[in-house]
């Protein structure tokens, strides 16, 4: 029985060679669109799926808090929560903790730079890496140890065996020798876990003993809690609360903790870090709409397979009928038509994966990404796939083969004619389900582009063309670093801070405003005097900072000590924030300042900048304040004359190996740091525009074939009207007017689902566009131009044809 049903499915797909090539096509683009799509967002929700009792594994992350302030969340979490979780929770197992730093390796003379992690000594065992040279037991049982992936074994051993061999590289301000206690895994691509090279914490390392003590205020470490399987984490995070209220210092002991602030701990599941964490890399939310539009394409390409196939009822009508009278039951007549779909489905299904591993490296690089698709070594994304094909063919045939199946044979073979009426009504709403669809997701792509390319070149207050960051240069050779550069004819000012624009600042500063009560909270900026120079920041009022002993609040010296009094800068909406009317009134004020809980300053307000942005259009512009400390100026911003950028570039290199010969250059640009800021969205509005151009293709695909059946339906009617005086241009306009209504009716149902969606998405932004009217009606009039292409040959031909080849055999 089923070889009859293959046999007859294969002779109707060549007998009707353009049906079965528009919906073959239609449903392989829409597949692969599918596929392309969900591949990615599999692959960013199985992050760190891999390691052992994954399930069990959290993060845990601080976020501060301050009444009436912002939050300020951090990936890391405090020291101290060590001890304070084993003490407290009988449920934890281990716990670990890592920071990483960019360190710089020497070999055979050549310089390197490496990311490194220090972490504990349980790192390896409570992860379970696997050891390809070594042990986990021994492996940073030395402060000499250090532990490295097969792929940088590679890089410095090549060929040759790893273990026991020495490495040296820069740290705690000098270089030393470490030898090679283990080579485990390379890393996956999709894991927070990053571990090419790992070496034993040792404060000692790091000036400032304290941020790894008793210190609150830095979370520097990252920290991973293994809880006993089955532990319930809702009654272990309703305690969190209360552990920070018993623990939290108050100021005591001249600490800067407790007194106007708090802190937030959160426990993250590690599959979940990559996404929900503090310093997640990804939008959980645009995730979900990606496969939203991947939902969409494939419905639509489903209702076009579903629209042909109402539309070639009468052709099949009179084969149904005659089987019925011969005796086949409507479970066989269902059977025969789902495996047609199936068939059609699974061929489609087949071009889809070829479509799709010939696009993914291009998707790949499209999308930034590292998505594969191995079916032979993924057993369940194979199975899922095959489903997938099920599903499609199941769901794309069922309606035509019920319909089939309640068909009575008679109400054809009496009247000779098919019964078309129940299915014309339903092929216009399935012609404004597809529109509908693409209609919205032509809009939401317009204005997604739209918001993406207005914050690209948003105001960002100041000139972020020809600025090169470079990081590492906060060392007693700075001055003679920085001197080094100006003396390029291509390097036109250097300007130092401790934190540059789109990287964000630390500091937070409490000062009271002028009308008194409460004080209010400034962002911090440690600057040199030539900062607002080297990005070009409008003055508003009284003059820059500059290197007097009045201007400098901590001097870089042997026991470098806060003054009681320095000059500063503020912007404006500190201005505004502190009660000045005008940046003007500003000028010569003292503002009592506080640095830390037991140290304020008097702040003389010399400077009043115009506000720029330090941080993306998604957030509001921060009251700033501005003062030098020549102790915290770690990043160098070098502006170059554009017109000689290699010949700049080259000379910051040689400066740099000049005053630094055993550290790397790490420079960025500015221009891609505010570029990366925008990447997820501008990766969403990337997607959003290919995709819907696919499944405005897969729409008119299927207008096209529907305007076949159509034209060819129409023929013996349209030769009447001609014999009857209708013209050439009444043909046209009967036959478009058929399309436009479904069309123009999509348009209606997509504006305010559009609408509805584009403004809660655009609310995230602090500077947005508006949602103005008028692309909607331009992008519905194209939907509509669109459509009329896509049927105007079809028309044509029919216009044009002679009323005789139509009613001769009458």
């Amino acid at each position: 029985m089923f070889a009859n049903y293959l046999k007859t499915a294969l002779r109707n797909l060549l007998r009707n060679k353009l049906f079965s090539l528009i919906n073959i096509a239609g449903l392989a683009i829409g597949l692969a669109a599918f596929i392309l799509i969900t591949l990615f967002v599999r692959d960013e929700f199985s992050w760190d799926s891999h390691w052992d009792g994954a399930g069990d594994i959290y993060h845990l992350e601080n976020t501060y808090t301050r009444p009436e302030q912002p939050d300020r969340p951090s990936p890391n979490a405090v020291d101290p929560l060590k001890d304070i979780f084993l003490e407290t929770f009988r449920e934890v197992e281990d716990i670990t903790r890592y920071m990483d730093a960019e360190v710089t390796i020497r070999k055979e003379g050549e310089l390197f730079s490496q990311r490194a992690l220090f972490a504990d000594d349980n790192l390896f065992a409570f992860f379970g890496f696997n050891f390809i040279e070594g042990s986990p037991e021994a492996a940073l049982s030395q402060l000499s140890n250090v532990v490295i992936s097969e792929r940088t074994a590679q890089k410095y051993f090549a060929d040759q065996a790893a273990l026991g061999k020495p490495i040296s590289f820069r740290v705690g301000g000098e270089f030393r020798d470490f030898y090679v206690s283990g080579v485990v895994e390379n890393p996956r691509d999709n894991s927070v876990v990053v571990h090419d090279f790992i070496v034993p914490f040792n404060r000692e390392y790091f000036v400032g003993a304290r941020w790894f003590t008793e210190d609150w205020r830095f979370a520097l470490r990252q920290t991973f809690v293994r809880f006993a399987a089955g532990t319930n984490m809702a009654m272990i995070r309703a305690e969190l609360p209360g552990l920070v209220e018993r623990h939290l210092p108050k100021g005591q002991d001249g600490m800067e903790t407790g007194r106007t602030w708090s802190m937030v701990l959160s426990l993250v599941g590690i599959e979940d870090v990559h996404l929900y964490g503090n310093g997640s890399n990804g939008d959980p939310d645009v995730l979900y709409g990606f496969l939203a539009v991947a939902l969409l394409i494939l419905v639509i390409a489903v209702v076009n397979f579903l629209n042909l196939s109402m539309a070639r009822t009468a052709h099949r009508a009179r084969e149904v009928s005659m089987r019925k009278v011969l005796g086949a039951s409507r479970s066989q007549i269902l059977q025969q038509f789902l495996c047609e779909s199936v068939l059609l489905s699974l061929i489609s299904l087949v071009i889809a994966l070829a479509l799709v591993e010939l696009a993914l490296p291009y998707y790949n690089e499209f999308l930034s990404s590292l998505v594969q698709m191995d079916l032979m070594g993924d057993p369940a994304l194979l199975a899922a796939l095959l489903a997938l094909g099920i599903g499609v063919g199941l769901s794309a045939g069922s309606l035509h083969a019920g319909y089939f199946a309640m068909l009575a044979p008679r109400d054809v073979l009496y009247s000779n004619t098919s019964p078309d009426a129940g299915t014309a009504g339903l092929r216009a709403g399935l012609v404004v389900a597809q529109f509908s669809i693409s209609v919205a997701l032509m809009i939401i792509a317009f204005f997604v582009n739209q918001q993406t390319d207005y914050a690209r070149q948003l105001d960002l207050g100041f000139e972020a063309d020809d600025l090169i960051v470079v990081s590492g240069a906060n060392g007693d050779q700075s001055e003679t670093f920085k001197q080094r550069l100006l003396a390029s004819p291509y390097v036109t000012s250097v300007g130092r801070s401790s934190d540059v624009p789109t990287e964000g600042s630390e500091d937070r500063l409490n000062i009271r405003p002028l009308t008194g009560g409460e004080p209010v909270m400034l962002d911090g900026l440690p600057i040199g005097p030539d900062f607002f120079k080297a990005y070009q920041i409008k003055l508003l009022a009284g003059r820059y900072l500059s290197d007097s002993a009045a201007d400098i609040l901590r001097k870089r010296e042997a026991n470098p000590t806060y003054k009681e009094s320095a000059n500063i800068v503020i912007n404006a909406a500190g201005a505004k924030m502190l009660g000045f009317q005008t940046p003007d009134e500003a000028i010569g004020q003292v503002m009592p300042t506080d640095l830390s809980s037991n140290l304020r300053i008097g702040a003389t307000i010399v400077g009043v900048v115009d506000d720029f942005h330090f941080d993306s259009a998604r957030d509001v512009i921060r009251p700033g304040i501005y003062y030098v400390d020549q102790l915290r100026q770690s990043d160098m911003s070098v502006r170059i004359d554009g017109a000689n950028r290699e010949a700049a570039i080259a000379h910051i290199e040689t400066a740099w190996r000049e005053t630094f010969p055993d550290s790397l250059l790490n420079y960025r640009v500015m221009t891609d740091m505010v570029a990366q800021q925008y990447q997820t969205d501008n990766r969403l509005g990337n997607i959003l525009t290919v995709f819907t151009t696919l499944a405005v293709a897969i729409s008119c695909m299927g207008l096209y074939g529907l305007a076949s059946f159509t034209a060819e339906r129409r023929t013996k009617e349209i030769g009447i009207r001609k014999v009857l005086g209708a013209g050439f241009s009444d043909i046209i306009r009967l036959l478009l007017w058929q399309f436009s209504k479904p069309i123009l009716f999509a348009n209606l149902l997509a504006w305010p689902a559009a609408f509805y969606f584009l403004n809660d998405w655009l609310n995230s932004f602090a500077y947005r566009i508006d949602l103005a009217v008028l692309p909607f009606f331009l992008i519905g009039a194209l939907a509509l131009a669109v459509g009329w292409l896509t049927v105007i040959g079809h028309a044509w031909l029919v216009a044009r044809s002679n009323p005789i080849t139509a009613l001769r055999h009458e």
